[in-house]
């Protein structure tokens, strides 16, 4: 690998990310951020079953609760929050 990778598509370029940045000292800062947003976009609002009869006019943000997105990019990887940050923890 030469340079920073734009497009990690695995567990595995993540941590070879991780080394790079470690090793060079090059995108720690861009890393961090990538690691952090990861782990803050795996929740998704679906509605709550009470709600469910509710015209969708008529909804508001307390008819909604947040769960995992199984959809998520740090579920597809296999990433756990501990493993983020304790990635994030070696690049301060």
């Amino acid at each position: 690998m030469v340079g920073f990778p734009q497009t990690l598509n695995t567990k595995k370029d993540w941590f070879n990310a991780y080394d790079y940045a470690i090793s060079t000292g090059d995108g720690k800062a861009t890393l961090r951020a990538r690691l952090l947003s990861l782990k803050q976009h795996s929740k998704m609002l679906v509605l709550k079953k009470a709600s469910k009869d509710k015209p969708s006019e008529e909804q508001t943000p307390e008819d909604f609760e947040e769960v995992d997105n199984p959809g998520a990019e740090k579920i597809r990887l296999g990433i756990t929050d501990a493993e983020i940050d304790e990635l994030v923890r070696g690049l301060v």
